[in-house]
């Protein structure tokens, strides 16, 4: 192997749904600086030239494709439209998600459809949608799902978020059992408490920040380059004998 330039992914195309938000504009850069040529795609526009420019800034390729992952028909479209315009698919960052913060019993049945829909059914129509490409043109390709330290964690008023990122860990299991002997590695990467645009508000007030840094043996919350640096090795050669895997990135709250 040849480690010195095993974070080159030259010649490679990246999908990052979900791409417009703090994370995964993260991976989108990362691997653009890396020489890949990346493809964002977001419900969400109103970043995305930003986003491309600053892809294209180290000379690669890059487009943002608009996706409502709530349409099936549409996840089928943006993956057509990305292989289109770039040839392949050889690493998906399955990344697209929200949460909505509240007591169980005052979830609604709507909340639940549209949580669901977003942070598991999305994510394994995008799965197998990039999949099938990946199988049909014997592409040995990458695919890493994002979790959450909520899979494995009953943390308070995130039951349906939670019920969604434990399915996505389930899900990268059978996936990597199915696809194992086409070459295809599927993992997933499970952040802890990241300060992005999503999280700031809460994370940011003093009270609730000195409760979970308590619980955090790094005694600090993450940075969006911690998950990207993960995500970039997950997707290396480095990482050919690692599959059907959650690597939790969250300080050591794990730990006990």
């Amino acid at each position: 192997m040849n480690y010195k330039n095993m974070m080159d992914f030259s010649g490679k195309s990246v999908l990052v749904t979900g791409g417009t938000g703090s994370i995964g504009r993260e991976f989108a850069n990362a691997f653009a600086s890396c020489g890949a040529n990346v493809i964002i795609s977001d419900i969400n526009e109103s970043t995305a030239g930003d986003i491309v420019d600053a892809c294209r800034s180290y000379s690669v390729k890059a487009k943002f494709v608009k996706c409502n992952l709530l349409d099936v028909r549409d996840i089928k479209r943006m993956v057509t439209e990305c292989v289109t315009a770039f040839g392949k698919i050889d690493i998906l960052c399955n990344h697209a998600g929200f949460n909505n913060r509240k007591p169980a019993i005052e979830y609604t049945e709507g909340e639940w459809d549209k949580l669901i829909g977003v942070d598991l059914k999305a994510v394994f129509f995008v799965a197998i949608s990039v999949g099938k490409h990946m199988l049909e043109n014997g592409i040995k390709g990458k695919i890493i799902n994002t979790a959450s330290v909520s899979a494995a964690r009953g943390h308070k008023n995130l039951s349906i978020y939670a019920s969604a990122k434990g399915g996505i860990c389930q899900l990268t299991k059978v996936l990597a059992n199915e696809w194992a002997e086409s070459g295809i590695n599927v993992n997933a990467v499970g952040p802890g408490y990241v300060i992005t645009q999503q999280t700031q508000h809460y994370l940011n007030d003093p009270a609730t920040r000195d409760s979970l840094l308590a619980h955090v043996p790094l005694k600090r919350f993450g940075k969006c380059s911690d998950i990207a640096s993960t995500v970039l090795f997950l997707a290396s050669e480095g990482a050919s004998y690692i599959t059907g895997q959650t690597i939790f990135v969250e300080g050591g709250r794990l730990i006990d």
